[in-house]
């Protein structure tokens, strides 16, 4: 049986998340009569708050900050929210940032967090390893998070993005697809190339001759893929499959494809976005689990908070390919 968490004794109890936390922390001016029922729930549950992530403050509410590159973003927003959860539920406090991928807003961001006080940071990195490394606070604990950036320095928490593109792509292959499309924005992030890398080492193995007319590297967002897999999968020549490297990007074909009622092409997105299993035919995708990502690095900085000098990590957990139709369709006649 699991640990109860904080999300169980608010049900319990009737109250909210935030309400919970502050009679565990006992803050002032709570209701005698909620403060009863709370603490009823948290003996009938015999919840425990983990007393030594409540240890960090050194006796003051501790807070966490999170920076990344969009609250908006369904990826960022799992994390947060998980973030936000685990912080909750020890008694401590979140401040996110974004950076809206800009290098010199997330200097700001992380500067001021830094100024606030914060414990310690979980930090989405935005440029060169030599921005990010002069970037990150030497005197407060950073565990970096989705991408390495070339970071040395400091905790990682990351995903297996090459294999992750590679079973993608074999996926694909494994269907009979040969004239299979790529999608992805290189100079934006070291993981973009990793995912290029992957879709590479699939044909490469298989046998399959990459084809430059299906190979788009200069798109980033929804907006800007959208031309491109316009124009790409209406041509003769068109491929019978697509690997985009990114949710936004996969929105971008999506559109094309519902624009050129070319649902016919099969697609597999990296990264899961909230729409996917409603879509026609549902969309697989390469799931880059944020949920484990944000759980194993906020156990990083718990770690790092309490043990300055422990051995620097750089953890990679593996991704998981979750088939719900469009990677499953199989060339049309005739290709």
């Amino acid at each position: 049986m699991s640990r109860p968490t904080i999300y169980d004794v608010a049900r319990e109890s009737g109250f909210s998340i935030k309400t919970v936390s502050r009679v565990i922390n006992e803050a002032p001016n709570v209701r005698s009569e909620t403060v009863a029922r709370v603490r009823a729930a948290i003996e009938l549950l015999q919840y425990h708050p983990d007393p030594a992530a409540q240890r960090l403050g050194g006796g003051k509410l501790p807070t966490v900050g999170v920076v990344v590159d969009s609250v908006d973003d369904p990826f960022f927003a799992q994390v947060i929210a998980v973030i936000e959860a685990r912080a909750m539920d020890v008694g401590m406090d979140v401040l996110v940032a974004s950076t809206g991928m800009d290098e010199t807003r997330m200097r700001t961001q992380i500067r001021r967090l830094a100024r606030r006080g914060v414990a310690g940071l979980i930090v989405a990195p935005f440029g060169d390893t030599r921005t990010v490394e002069e970037a990150l606070p030497d005197d407060v604990p950073v565990v970096v998070i989705d991408r390495k950036c070339g970071v040395t320095s400091k905790d990682v928490v990351r995903v297996t993005d090459e294999q992750g593109a590679t079973d993608a792509v074999r996926h694909l292959v494994a269907r009979g697809h040969r004239r299979i499309g790529f999608l992805g924005k290189l100079s934006a992030f070291d993981t973009l190339v990793d995912r290029y890398n992957g879709y590479e080492r699939a044909l490469t193995e298989a046998g399959i001759e990459i084809v430059p007319q299906l190979v788009e590297t200069r798109a980033w967002t929804s907006d800007e893929a959208y031309p491109y897999a316009l124009a790409m999968l209406a041509t003769a020549d068109a491929p019978t499959a697509v690997f985009a490297a990114s949710p936004m990007m996969g929105l971008g074909v999506l559109r094309a494809q519902q624009r050129l009622h070319r649902q016919d092409v099969a697609l597999v997105i990296f990264g899961d976005y909230p729409v996917a299993e409603l879509m026609t035919p549902p969309t697989t995708v390469v799931d880059q689990r944020p949920v484990a990502l944000a759980d194993t690095a906020f156990d990083h900085l718990v770690r790092r908070i309490q043990d300055p000098t422990a051995e620097v990590l750089d953890t990679v957990l593996p991704t998981l390919l979750v088939a719900r139709g469009s990677g499953e369709l199989a060339p049309r006649e005739g290709v």
